[in-house]
């Protein structure tokens, strides 16, 4: 099919499926001012003009970054670009998920031989810090790189990974992960997990899943790995669509015993898992983060009459949603990116639930999931909406600490970072959306403190 027909169908595909085509003027509200200031008309003319061309343009750069996404994957997997094709390939997704289990189980093994000999505070110097000040183990460069480079090459689209920029060599002793060199103690369970994984690999299918896009978090919680507090570590593995929607995922957690997991896809009516129920379950627990817990945040678990429960990391608080220890988890600040989101939402859908941004729930209690794709751009940011932090910023020089700078340039923002806030719940909580948002609404209500605050 010529390059220019490709490209026809691919914006076809994006508009049909996202409403990407759509008037920018119809997606975007223009900002409010906090301020009247008396001006003459022609200057404030001029000011309005100016600030929704500068919307204007950044919408277009993103809405240009998802079809740069799209095509990419179209290119990558080598298929036709027909939209009836896409519409009629068959994905056996309860396959994909249940040969992820087993890869999750063939890793186990060797997590548990360095999480006994490597954790950084109890043994000193096996883990470094990462730029953004989480940690990175050895275990997380090569458990991400048997996935990508061993499990999953060459049978999806595009594959993202949190760890994308590590260097790892486990072919050639001694084994090393970045500047990093690997205990020999360590390479005879290296080496029989290598072969395990290698082995799974050629049970999943070469053609079936090339419109998909894969996202590995290979240690989510790798702070609580570093620090002896493995029960909270999940290996995150999510399967998004040719737009980006997460269909399917596992969330495994690895060094609780027994094993806990679950995984799933919603279009084939997919929900497997050993799960660590509580008893009593807790369905007015909201879960909140171990940090700040914002006045919008705080504002609602009031108005909602929920305790508090504190939890740590993204994929266990899934699964302690699944689990009954808490009724909702709400954020509306930043600190997790897409890595964190594409297994959990697929999941906790197939399970019945939902994990969705929080703005457009916001504004009419829509379920919008985030957008999965590779790419160079944050395909869900959304001009003078979200407040640069040194989590999300893509220059860290630009961040400084007590300046609170409203981004409106995309390209300053990290391309993975989740800017949109979230709303998870498990399926007994789909009934409470309705009273939720009405708690959200009255919270808001409150005053400027009581906004949410992207970020």
């Amino acid at each position: 099919m010529p390059a220019m027909m490709r490209c026809f169908v691919a914006l076809v595909m994006v508009g049909a499926a996202s409403g990407l085509l759509a008037s920018p003027r119809s997606l975007i509200a223009r900002p409010r001012r906090s301020t009247v200031v008396l001006q003459p008309v022609t200057n404030r003319i001029v000011e309005d003009l100016t600030s929704e061309n500068q919307v204007l343009r950044n919408e277009l750069v993103r809405k240009d970054a998802i079809i740069e996404g799209l095509l990419a994957t179209l290119t990558a997997s080598a298929m036709s670009t027909s939209v009836d094709d896409v519409a009629k390939v068959p994905l056996p997704l309860t396959d994909l998920c249940q040969i992820s289990k087993e890869a999750c189980d063939a890793v186990t093994p060797m997590l548990l031989a360095f999480y006994e000999k490597i954790a950084d505070q109890r043994h000193g110097g096996s883990s470094k810090l990462k730029s953004d000040a989480t940690y990175f183990t050895i275990a997380d460069g090569i458990v991400q790189h048997m996935f990508i480079e061993y499990l999953f090459k060459g049978k999806f689209g595009q594959i993202v990974g949190e760890e994308d920029e590590s260097v790892i060599n486990i072919l050639e002793k001694p084994f090393t992960v970045d500047d990093l060199t690997v205990p020999d103690e360590f390479n005879v369970v290296i080496e029989q997990t290598l072969a395990a994984v290698t082995a799974l690999a050629d049970r999943i299918d070469s053609t079936a899943y090339k419109q998909m896009t894969a996202f590995v978090d290979p240690i989510d919680g790798t702070r609580e790995f570093a620090t002896a507090h493995g029960e909270y570590v999940t290996i995150l593995l999510g399967f998004n669509d040719a737009r980006g929607v997460p269909n399917a995922g596992i969330i495994y957690r690895p060094l609780t015993e027994p094993v806990t997991w679950a995984a799933g896809a919603k279009s084939e009516e997919c929900a497997m898992g050993h799960l660590d129920m509580a008893d009593p379950p807790n369905p007015k627990g909201m879960l909140v983060t171990d940090g700040r817990v914002s006045p919008f945040i705080s504002t609602l678990i009031d108005e909602l009459g929920y305790d508090r429960v504190r939890s740590v990391a993204s994929g266990n608080r899934a699964m302690m949603l699944l689990e009954g220890k808490g009724g909702a988890y709400i954020r509306d600040t930043g600190g997790f990116a897409k890595w964190d989101t594409s297994a959990p939402t697929a999941v906790l859908e197939a399970y019945g639930g939902t994990m969705s941004k929080l703005p457009p729930f916001l504004k009419d209690q829509s379920l919008e999931p985030y957008t999965h794709l590779k790419t160079t751009k944050n395909l869900d940011f959304s001009p003078s909406s979200v407040h640069l932090t040194l989590s999300n910023a893509k220059n860290k020089a630009a961040f400084t600490k007590g300046v609170d700078v409203l981004v409106s340039d995309v390209s300053t923002i990290k391309e993975y970072s989740c800017v949109q806030g979230l709303v998870a719940v498990d399926a007994k909580a789909m009934g409470d959306l309705p009273k939720i948002h009405e708690a959200m609404t009255k919270a808001k209500e409150e005053g400027l403190w009581s906004k949410p605050f992207f970020n």
